[in-house]
């Protein structure tokens, strides 16, 4: 199965259809550009500082040396790995007001390394980095907001935060926007079209989630014009990420014959895929579709998933 986006008009308001036009050159090729994605905790050394100047530098109060020893010590770049060396360089400089510390501490005390884990004092610092306008802190804020986690849950609060954010092209905010409009919740009304919106630019910076949900909302008609070819477009290129969601999608598609023709054996080699990469509920609907076919089908499901990894790799993307 190769679905493409082939002929069937979308249909819906000329604001829809730029939007779909838009979708449409973003879908031939902005995840395969390979755009750089948003640079994680910890990501590496801080440019313009050795080991040793670090060490200097450090000895005299310097904030990003702090930070710089923090990371190294967090990664084990030339020197030993150790969470509770990192957590007290970035103490020192976070201490002294500097926000890429701020936010990095924040994560530590979220994720419990070589501090006791706290999502209040998270919040805490997550807060300080963010109001300084460091975009992964309100990211981080935002969704603190959104889960209650150290805070109180508030989604005017977490909107707030994620939007700073995502004006700052936070992939990660946009994301979570998306996410908290298509669902709603406590004062914030369900909004496919806004939903729509911060999944087009989420996936535009190389959240392959992002792109399956686009996926979701054509296949659904929800923010968009239904479109049975944008949906599996949307599936398949995240499928080809190693997007486990997405695998099983195209799965359902090809039992139901919905957009593609009905192809179980098609059907098993996608549900495979996606047990492989860590989908629970993908093995047990694996299960029974395997007794619809006969071991010669089986055989060849499993050949064509085997083509698949050689040709796309089985590493889980970032969603």
């Amino acid at each position: 199965m190769t679905p493409g986006v082939t002929g069937g008009n979308p249909g819906g308001s000329p604001v829809q259809m730029k939007a779909t036009t838009r979708l449409l050159w973003l879908l031939a090729g902005a995840l395969a550009t390979g755009v750089a994605l948003a640079a994680p905790v910890l990501a590496g050394a801080t440019e313009g500082f050795t080991l040793e100047s670090a060490q200097r530098a450090a000895a005299k109060g310097n904030a990003q040396a702090l930070y710089d020893l923090g990371k190294r010590y967090a990664r084990g770049d030339g020197v030993p790995q150790d969470y509770d060396q990192a957590a007290e360089y970035l103490r020192q400089a976070a201490d002294r007001g500097y926000p890429l510390a701020e936010n990095d501490l924040g994560a530590f005390c979220a994720k419990g390394w070589g501090v006791k884990q706290d999502y209040a004092e998270a919040a805490k610092w997550y807060r300080k980095a963010a109001e300084k306008g460091d975009a992964l802190a309100q990211y981080s804020l935002g969704r603190a907001y959104w889960l209650g986690r150290g805070v109180a849950t508030n989604l005017q609060a977490s909107l707030k935060w994620l939007k700073k954010a995502a004006q700052q092209d936070q992939p990660d905010a946009m994301q979570t926007l998306g996410e908290i409009y298509l669902t709603g919740g406590p004062g914030i009304k369900a909004d496919g079209r806004q939903a729509f919106h911060w999944f087009l630019k989420a996936a535009d910076q190389g959240r392959t989630g992002a792109l399956c949900s686009l996926g979701s909302l054509f296949e659904e008609g929800n923010g968009a014009p239904r479109n049975l070819d944008l949906a599996i477009n949307c599936y398949r290129q995240a499928a080809e990420k190693s997007d486990a969601q997405a695998q099983m999608s195209l799965g359902r598609l090809c039992i139901q014959g919905l957009g593609v023709k009905a192809d179980v054996v098609e059907a098993y080699k996608w549900l495979y895929l996606a047990s492989q990469n860590g989908d629970g509920s993908a093995t047990g609907t694996l299960i029974a579709v395997r007794e619809r076919l006969t071991p010669a089908e089986v055989f060849e499901a499993c050949r064509r998933a085997e083509d698949f990894q050689r040709a796309f790799g089985n590493n889980a993307a970032k969603r």
